[in-house]
């Protein structure tokens, strides 16, 4: 019995010793490049997004419906550096409609659309403090 031990040791201890490449070392789906591409990309998109709003703080109309509310645009101009994600995307829709609207000359939907980006806002600065 001590000899069948030492023959089965004898023989597995050198094939684990060399074993083949672990399983977890395989090739990658997405290399580094397109991976670092697509984060770029990302990154680019809400940077675009974040100008697209705060171009619309910046328009006189949407500083008067501010201060109807009684929030300042700087303040909301800062919470929007802390958006990402759904939100941004949301805001950014809601941003977009009105720069339409107001390059149609919709003046009515125009103050309609900045109420509700404001609303938003003001839920997203509530959210952040």
């Amino acid at each position: 019995m001590q000899i069948s031990k030492k023959v089965v040791t004898l023989f597995l201890v050198p094939a684990f010793l060399v074993s083949t490449q672990a399983f977890a070392q395989q090739t990658r789906v997405v290399d580094a490049v397109a991976l670092n591409q697509a984060l770029a990309n990302k990154t680019e998109s809400e940077n675009s997004q974040r100008e697209l709003i705060r171009r619309v703080l910046d328009r006189s109309d949407a500083r008067e419906m501010a201060e109807r509310f009684g929030l300042t645009v700087a303040h909301a101009g800062t919470a929007v550096a802390t958006l990402s994600g759904a939100e941004l995307n949301t805001l950014a829709q809601h941003a977009a409609a009105v720069e339409a609207n107001a390059l149609a000359g919709g003046a009515n939907t125009v103050v309609i659309s900045v109420t509700t980006l404001l609303l938003i806002l003001i839920i997203v600065i509530l959210l952040a403090n």
